[in-house]
């Protein structure tokens, strides 16, 4: 359990987080390529808990390449909405995740 404001630990990625990065995959493509990509699998996470949660993802997204996303999901009161905060391409399989925006 991270603590409130804190980056959390690094965990395997569950379904939850895989559905979370399913659901940003389209915003990622336009954002950075304009294409799909061929693989949108999660592999690692790391929780912030803020007002809602900042999911930071480590994403393959083909053979030897990765990219790392930070998900934001308001709270339940707020309906739990997923926005796309931020994502750095060009990661690797053993890049650490860190907090960024």
């Amino acid at each position: 359990m991270s603590l409130c404001g804190g980056l959390g630990s690094s965990k395997e990625a569950t379904a939850e987080v895989q559905e979370l990065c399913n659901q940003v995959k389209a915003e990622v493509e336009d954002k950075h390529r304009q294409e799909e990509y061929p693989t949108f699998v999660a592999v690692a996470f790391k929780t912030q808990v803020v007002a809602g949660t900042n999911y930071f993802v480590k994403v393959q997204v083909g053979d030897e390449e990765y990219i790392h996303l930070c998900v934001y999901e308001t709270l339940p009161h707020a309906g739990q909405k997923l926005s796309l905060s931020a994502t750095q391409v060009g990661k690797s399989k053993g890049d650490e995740i860190v907090h960024f925006h």
